[in-house]
C-alpha cells in the first residue's frame, strides 16, 4: 500500500465519520422544535443545508438517508419525536424527502471544498436558497393534491415558516463561509 492510498483511506474514514456525525446530529435535534400548527418549527432543515454546503458532494445526502431510514424503521428522530413510514405521507412528513433532495442539490452546487478555494458568498447564497426552496417542493405537491382551493387556504399559514426559513438561510450563509475552509483542511486530498 503506497502513501497516497493510505491518505485516501484516511480521508474516506474521516468522511464516513462526518456522515455518521451529521446523521446523529439530525437525529438528536428532533426534540428541538417549536410545536405549532399546522407544522412544527424545526432546526433540522438548517442542519441539512449547512452540512451540504460545507461538505459538498454526496456526504450529506448519505447522512440524510441514514436519518430517514432511522425514522422509517421506528426511531423517533423526526420533528417532535415522530417516526414511521406513514409519517412521511403526512403534510408534516412530506418535508423529509426534500431534505434528501436538497442535500444532493446543494452538495453538487457547492462541490467538495478545496484547500485553495475562496468560496464567494455569491456561490453560497444561491445554493443555500435553492436548498431551502427544494425542501418545500414535496409539501406543496402534497397540498396541491387537495386542490388549488386548499392550497390557497393553507398558503397564508405557511408565511411564518417561510419567514423563519429566510432567517435560517441568512444565518446559514455566513456559517458556510466560516466553516467551509475548515472542512477543506480536514476533508481535502
Amino acid at each position: 500500500m503506497d502513501e497516497n492510498e493510505l491518505t485516501k483511506n484516511e480521508l474516506n474514514k474521516k468522511r464516513s465519520i462526518c456522515v455518521l456525525c451529521t446523521a446523529v446530529l439530525l437525529c438528536i435535534t428532533s426534540p428541538l422544535c417549536i410545536k405549532a400548527e399546522p407544522l412544527p418549527f424545526v432546526i433540522q432543515n438548517m442542519i441539512v443545508i449547512l452540512a451540504a454546503a460545507v461538505f459538498g458532494g454526496v456526504q450529506t445526502s448519505g447522512a440524510v438517508g441514514l436519518f430517514l431510514l432511522a425514522g422509517i424503521f421506528g426511531l423517533p428522530v423526526f420533528a417532535g419525536g415522530a417516526s414511521g413510514i406513514a409519517h412521511i405521507s403526512t403534510i408534516r412528513g412530506s418535508f423529509l424527502p426534500g431534505y434528501f433532495v436538497a442535500a444532493l442539490v446543494v452538495g453538487f452546487m457547492m462541490k467538495a471544498p478545496a484547500i485553495d478555494e475562496k468560496t464567494p458568498v455569491n456561490k453560497i447564497a444561491p445554493a443555500c436558497a435553492a436548498g431551502y426552496a427544494i425542501i418545500y417542493v414535496f409539501p406543496v405537491l402534497k397540498i396541491l393534491q387537495g386542490g388549488v382551493q386548499v392550497f390557497v387556504e393553507i398558503l397564508p399559514q405557511l408565511r411564518p415558516y417561510l419567514i423563519a426559513d429566510i432567517i435560517k438561510c441568512a444565518v446559514t450563509i455566513p456559517l458556510v463561509a466560516l466553516l467551509r475552509p475548515i472542512a477543506a483542511k480536514h476533508f481535502s486530498q
